[in-house]
């Protein structure tokens, strides 16, 4: 007797003889049931690695929606490791990275009784590099207590790591400036002529990734091997016939970081700091007549720097800004490069080494260059302000043309998933933005929580419209009221820095939970902090809007504080939106809009992690309901109960405490 998916009947046709298998493997009678003690059955999960099965059988690029608890790296696995293909596995966080390696990997395997071929790469700054390990712990100035104590530590663990994986390093900092000292960037990398180059540890996760039938990445590396082999530079990533890409509702910034140009004043800070060290240390007669050149690239940085100070923490690169840049630090910079490339130092046939100084300052020129010369209507050149300096961009503004030619032309099968792809209840976002054949095989599969029972929304109808000058006052009041009947226990989610540093100051330092705030730790740090005191209370924006897995008591509040539109100020969005005028599209609606609802979408997939979660999500933005696009953000949320009601709230923990 045929199971009842629960779902369309084009998804489950024809299924060829390996489907069979994979019903075998994820059925309810199946492998994982018999040999997992806490496997559930899930029909969703069992259709979309059907549907997977069959985008590999015929070569297909596929659209995936997978609902939270839905399963999905169990229901992609499982055809990827029947096809027998070498496949890709991309995605958007490191954390996702090393859960599909260290844990669901080794539990299917277990599972099916057999070995599965996988290999875990990251970007080149995540393994240590042995000549910077030695070059660093043999500076003089190091020596002490402390130093001797972290060597010892550093020397045991290489003793024993097989790739010098950071990650293996729990007692070092994600903010450790040590790390820095420790790893390298592709500019540093001194390649063959390196004395480590046969132990290298990157080369090692290289080697091992080419006997591989199984290889996970993360976005940002993906589209740097991408840039990489459209350079006719070699590859980072071994070449594979399937790829699949989870979390890809982040691809397209991603993407569009890597497929562009950027240069930072850092970069050329580090440069300079990085000659100086090699120079004192092999050749410290070259020092004076090297600083008088590396003083004028950096005086040349720092002009850089005080001309965006003044401004915007971002905006467009153009008109008396430009001028000011060309005519200023720029010609510094240059001049500084160029009269250190003379000077019989960079002699490659004297010193090769310093060659890669020579490669990296080329490089600094020609991006900075490209940047500031660009004239093209379909790109845009922007900067961007950060702690320690400026970015000056380059950014496509469509990159489906450029995915169209370096991706989709080359890789048979192409399948994007993540529990929030969907807008409306179709892809036509995703397939706009990413440039994705009409013919793709699509699938939207629900999460099987049962969000009626687990949990309940509050939209207060007594809050004024966002650009009211009273709103983050109001709303202060009623995240107090929120987080009392709440115990605490909440993810408040903001778009922007003002509003949370205004609610923060109204919560006051006498609030009886601890109050946890973006920036006042690293975002590991917090998130530990805030699943551990139960009853604490996290402020967060941007970065906590996504990837953030606290189930249980500690999340059973989130609330948001506006609909998650992009600022029309942000120059990326700005451009995208008159770009699409030109094209005489409707930005709103093809854009604006279905960004918005799939952020929301990630907000709410931050509550209910598990079958046992309950909790309230609660929208302070009276858009939603008054708007006449409202109606999209609830057409593309699960069916939950809603009120407007503080005392439905109260009544809610009562019953869910």
């Amino acid at each position: 007797m045929p199971i009842d998916w629960g779902l369309p009947d084009h998804y489950i046709l024809c299924m060829p003889p390996h489907n069979s298998t994979i019903q075998e493997i994820l059925g309810p009678e199946g492998t994982l049931a018999h040999s997992l003690e806490h496997f559930e059955f899930r029909p969703s999960q069992l259709g979309m690695a059907q549907l997977i099965g069959e985008a590999i059988l015929h070569g297909s690029t596929a659209a995936l929606e997978a609902g939270t608890g839905t399963g999905k790296t169990l229901a992609y696995l499982v055809p990827l490791v029947l096809s027998e293909k070498v496949a890709v596995i991309s995605t958007g966080t490191k954390n996702l990275q090393e859960q599909i390696f260290f844990k669901d990997i080794p539990l299917l395997s277990k599972a099916l009784g057999r070995d599965i071929d996988a290999m875990l790469m990251k970007g080149r700054k995540n393994y240590l590099c042995l000549y910077r390990y030695r070059q660093h712990f043999v500076q003089p100035d190091l020596l002490g207590s402390e130093t001797d104590h972290i060597k010892k530590k550093l020397d045991a663990w290489l003793k024993k790591t097989e790739y010098a994986d950071r990650a293996e390093l729990p007692w070092l900092r994600d903010d450790a400036p040590l790390w820095d000292d420790l790893s390298s960037t592709s500019e540093q990398c001194l390649g063959a002529e390196c004395m480590h180059w046969e132990d290298c540890y990157l080369n090692a996760v290289r080697r091992r990734a080419l006997q591989s039938r199984l290889i996970i990445v993360n976005h940002h590396l993906f589209f740097a091997d991408l840039m990489v082999k459209k350079g006719g530079f070699g590859e980072i990533i071994p070449r594979f016939e399937v790829l699949l890409f989870d979390e890809a509702h982040t691809i397209e910034d991603i993407a569009t970081t890597y497929l562009g140009e950027s240069l930072s004043s850092n970069q050329l800070m580090d440069f300079t700091d990085d000659l100086e060290k090699a120079v004192e240390k092999s050749h410290p007669s070259e020092k004076q007549s090297l600083k008088q050149q590396t003083n004028l690239i950096r005086a040349g940085a720092e002009r850089l720097k005080s001309i965006f100070y003044p401004m915007g923490e971002r905006g467009q690169l153009e008109g008396h800004t430009l001028q000011a840049v060309n005519t200023g630090p720029l010609p510094d910079i240059k001049q500084g490069i160029k009269h250190l490339l003379d000077l019989p130092l960079f002699d490659t046939a004297m010193d090769h080494p310093f060659q890669t100084f020579v490669n990296r300052a080329e490089d600094l020129i020609r991006r900075l260059e490209k940047i500031l010369s660009l004239e093209d209507p379909d790109w845009l050149k922007w900067y961007e302000m950060r702690k320690r300096g400026v970015v000056l961009h380059a950014s496509p503004l469509d990159i489906s043309r450029e995915l169209e030619t370096q991706l989709y032309q080359k890789i048979k099968t192409i399948v994007f998933t993540s529990a929030t792809l969907s807008t409306n209840g179709n892809f036509d976002y995703l397939q706009s933005r990413l440039g994705l054949p009409e013919d793709m095989v699509e699938g939207i599969f629900p999460s099987h929580f049962s969000f009626e029972t687990q949990t309940l929304m509050f939209i207060p109808r007594d809050l004024p419209p966002p650009n009211d000058s009273g709103f983050a006052r109001k709303i202060a009041s009623k995240i107090k009221q929120l987080l009392k009947l709440s115990s605490g226990r909440a993810l408040v989610l903001f778009t922007s820095y003002h509003n949370l540093n205004l609610v923060d100051q109204a919560l006051g330092k006498n609030f009886p939970y601890a109050i946890l705030k973006q920036g006042d730790a690293p975002r590991s740090v917090l998130l530990e902090q805030f699943r551990t005191d139960t009853h604490s209370v996290l402020l967060a924006t941007g970065s906590f809007w996504q990837g953030v897995d606290v189930p249980g008591e500690a999340l059973s509040c989130l609330i948001i504080d506006k609909l998650p539109f992009d600022s029309p100020g942000d120059p990326l969005v700005a451009a995208r939106i008159e770009l699409i005028r030109k094209r005489e599209g409707n930005p709103f609606m093809e854009y604006q809009l279905p960004s918005a609802i799939i952020a929301l979408k990630q907000g709410l997939g931050r509550l209910i992690r598990n079958n046992s979660d309950s909790g309230i999500i609660a929208i302070l933005d009276i858009r939603i309901m008054t708007a006449r696009y409202g109606r999209f953000f609830f057409s593309s949320l699960p069916d939950i109960p809603l009120s407007h009601e503080l005392w439905d709230v109260n009544q809610f923990f009562d019953q869910n405490p």
